[in-house]
């Protein structure tokens, strides 16, 4: 039977299909992580909702009282750009196996008691409205699903090349497929996945640090391990004020294409994807490709729409002078 090959990233994709292409060779079958899992579960008598009446139905739940305290911009425009960050909290509680309680009893969040209320009042309301539409969220996935073990069945051996972190949900999902079919795993130990690292543990997988190990998730067993032997030859800079970092990367930037660096493999990685919108307004001839994209929201003809609603909507100094400035 066939071997399926799932990568984390369609960049990854990419590069293991040009890879074939190059040896001339039959290509595999091949999916990208995030598919897998969408294909590997099954949702009964429900579907799962587009984007956008998710935003629609979420805002819908957010009429109740309560909700007036969060001080959030319910507004449909405001809504539909602010909203993501509730989904993400959300997901985020469901993948990890978090509920409110537990995220209450945590210190961090002691002083967000009542916030936390509001939330979940806010998510039960959304499920109820799901469960009307007979609609499901990524939300509540994890808690619903069962295996869709005709599609799995297709495939006589799971590879799977492993890179970051999986979830808990994740995990544990992988962890039922690897009892219907062979699930073997491809990953690269070093001390920045260490809690990663723990989580294998946990369900029995014993991985050595700073290794590229094979192991199989079926069996709990470590297959092939070698020594991860690779390493970085640095050269730190100490400046001042942030900015100043720009200046240096663009600097070293040309100085290895100078020495014949191809500038398609040179990668410039940012610690805080936030500090990518400085480094865009510094890139006057667009040298750079942002593998983490744009936000719209932050754009000029987002921006000037915007501004163009809101003269609408107050017709105000303050709306005046923005819808001029853009």
């Amino acid at each position: 039977m066939q071997i399926l090959h799932i990568y984390p990233t369609s960049r990854a994709l990419r590069r293991v299909t040009q890879k074939y292409k190059e040896e001339d060779t039959l290509l595999p079958a091949l999916m990208r992580m995030d598919e897998f899992e969408k294909r590997a579960i099954l949702i009964d008598n429900k579907r799962q909702i587009d984007p956008l009446q998710r935003i629609l139905l979420l805002r819908e739940a957010a009429k109740f009282e309560a909700f007036e305290e969060m001080k959030f911009d319910v507004s449909l425009l405001r809504f539909f750009t602010k909203s993501d960050a509730l989904f993400k909290f959300f997901e985020e509680l469901a993948a990890e196996g978090i509920d409110f309680e537990q995220l209450a009893q945590a210190d961090a969040y002691a002083e967000f008691g009542k916030h936390l209320e509001i939330l979940e009042k806010l998510l039960s309301n959304y499920h109820t409205l799901l469960d009307k539409q007979a609609f499901t969220d990524k939300a509540f996935i994890p808690n619903s699903y069962r295996l869709n073990k005709d599609f799995l069945q297709r495939y006589g051996r799971i590879e799977i090349h492993l890179e970051g972190y999986l979830t808990h949900f994740e995990l544990k999902l992988l962890e039922e497929i690897a009892q219907t079919n062979p699930l073997y795993i491809h990953y690269t130990t070093s001390p920045f996945n260490l809690k990663m690292q723990e989580r294998f543990k946990e369900i029995g997988v014993f991985l050595s640090n700073d290794s590229h190990v094979y192991f199989s998730l079926s069996e709990k067993k470590v297959i092939d391990e070698v020594k991860n032997d690779a390493s970085i030859n640095a050269k730190v800079y100490a400046v001042e004020e942030r900015e100043e970092q720009i200046a240096v990367a663009f600097k070293e930037i040309e100085q290895m294409v100078r020495v014949g660096i191809q500038p398609e493999e040179i990668v410039l990685i940012l610690p805080d994807e936030s500090f990518k919108e400085h480094f865009r307004l510094f890139d006057k001839h667009h040298n750079l490709n942002f593998a983490m994209g744009y936000n719209y929201s932050d754009g000029k003809v987002y921006k000037s729409l915007d501004a163009l609603y809101r003269y609408w909507q107050q017709y105000d100094k303050e709306s005046i002078k923005r819808l001029e400035a853009y």
